[in-house]
């Protein structure tokens, strides 16, 4: 075998050698995050009675809930790390009657990561986030019989993810139901519940 063979056949071998492990990190990236993700929580409302059928006092209900969220989508995965890690899917939050109330809430949201990365050593990934949905109200009036209500609702919140164990995450949330009836009010809610990815 000539010297100059022996050469070739050297860089060849390096250049496969290095070719490999940059291929796998490739195809890491290309997975990225969990494509989907199926979160359910427990809820805790303050809500605005926003007087008419309601009443005008503030009342505080708990519930449960499940979000499906879904990520790294093909048009998002051309963007930049802020807009790849985002996600989008669907939500709802049921409270039982309580307080003389009860509650549907169903819509769609996106989540936004705020850092590139989770930060603290990759124990914290907070972001925010926006939903938009329907929201309804039910109460029994002074007749007895069930009122029931639905309006538009816009609810921006700020949250964290804390990773646990593989793609199993705790996630809380912070949100402010929006509801556009006769009057615009603000329905404060905490959310906490675990993320498992798939």
């Amino acid at each position: 075998m000539s010297q100059t063979r022996r050469i070739a056949l050297l860089v060849s071998t390096f250049a496969l050698c290095a070719a490999v492990p940059a291929r796998v990190q490739a195809q890491d990236d290309n997975m990225g995050p969990s494509r989907i993700s199926i979160e359910p929580y427990l809820a805790q409302y303050s809500l605005a009675g926003g007087g008419g059928s309601f009443g005008d006092d503030r009342v505080n209900i708990g519930g449960v809930g499940v979000r499906a969220m879904l990520g790294r989508g093909d048009v998002t995965g051309t963007l930049d790390n802020f807009f790849r890690r985002a996600k989008a899917g669907l939500f709802f939050t049921y409270t039982a009657s309580q307080e003389g109330f009860s509650t549907q809430h169903l819509g769609g949201e996106a989540d936004f990561p705020i850092f590139a990365a989770p930060v603290a050593s990759g124990y914290v990934d907070p972001f925010v986030s926006l939903g938009l949905g329907g929201f309804r109200f039910s109460t029994d009036n002074e007749a007895g019989e069930t009122v029931s209500e639905t309006n538009f609702a816009l609810t921006p919140a700020i949250g964290a993810l804390f990773p646990l164990t593989g793609a199993i995450k705790f996630r809380g949330d912070i949100r402010d139901a929006i509801i556009f009836g006769d009057e615009t009010t603000n329905n404060f809610l905490f959310e906490g519940g675990i993320s498992i990815g798939f």
